[in-house]
């Protein structure tokens, strides 16, 4: 940690309310460094790293809000670029540890000769990458990913069913009525779906209307189905609803999670993993 340096001012001389100022200028962007590295930080984090108490934590978020600098969520904040639909390359490299050790409970669940379902998105990017590492001698995984179907397609011992559909670019996601149409013919035992917003109240939402008519078109085609989702996306809200929890066996996110994200979304009696 930098030492702190002594004010080139005495006490009396007028300068000490600049320096203060610029002082909490300095931390403000600096919190807004680590968010840009990490894609999310909680107050327990800033008043850690910064060494302030928790009021000024949270009069620093509630400042960095109003200056549309970021989000406020549960317990800290993401960026405010979130907002907005991020491309595919971009989101894999955001929080890429947590949605390793999701993909790693995603794989947990899945047993020998089930028939999963995957959505696009890069959590499910990186079951599908899991699986590669480990794959079952018999498993069945339908998808509307085109990425993921490339990533998949040649496993030893994997039967690969992709949707078709119409591409949109910013996800590779198939949907459309086409997508509609196949999975309306196909029984999932397990899907693990992507959200780009997990709200506990709202339910699962996403960017695009198709897919998310495709993503709920899948979740009714499915015996049980788990939100994968890292702690920047829990209390966010996106345009389109996927579908509501009663749908929805669990959700599966990361250890960044802290008790204070997760209390509303059990409250409200959503199995958490």
């Amino acid at each position: 940690m930098l030492k702190k340096p002594e004010p080139p001012f005495s006490e009396d001389s007028g300068m000490k309310e600049i320096y203060c100022m610029s002082k909490i200028a300095a931390r403000r962007d600096g919190i807004i460094a680590l968010l840009k590295e990490q894609g999310s930080i909680t107050a327990t984090e800033i008043m850690e790293i910064f060494g302030v108490s928790e009021a000024t934590a949270r009069r620093d978020l509630e400042t960095l809000e109003q200056e549309k600098r970021l989000v406020r969520m549960f317990g800290g904040a993401v960026l405010e670029s979130i907002r907005k639909e991020i491309p595919f390359y971009r989101k894999m490299e955001m929080n890429p540890e947590e949605k390793k050790e999701i993909a790693d409970k995603a794989y947990a669940l899945i047993q020998e000769g089930d028939v999963i379902g995957l959505t696009g998105g890069t959590t499910c990017m990186f079951v599908a990458r899991r699986i590669i590492q480990q794959p079952f001698e018999r498993l069945t995984v339908v998808t509307n990913a085109l990425n993921i179907g490339f990533e998949l397609a040649g496993v030893p011992g994997l039967e690969l069913i992709l949707t078709g559909g119409v591409n949109r670019t910013h996800s590779y996601e198939l949907s459309g009525p086409l997508a509609d149409t196949i999975l309306e013919r196909i029984t999932i035992q397990k899907t693990f779906l992507g959200a780009d917003g997990v709200d506990p109240v709202r339910g699962l939402t996403t960017f695009n209307e198709l897919e998310a008519n495709t993503n709920r078109k899948m979740i009714q085609q499915s015996l049980e189905t788990y939100a994968l989702a890292d702690h920047s996306k829990l209390g966010r809200s996106s345009l389109f609803l996927i579908d509501k929890w009663r749908a929805i066996s669990g959700l599966v996110t990361d250890k960044g999670a802290v008790r204070e994200m997760l209390e509303p979304f059990k409250d409200a009696g959503i199995r958490i993993l």
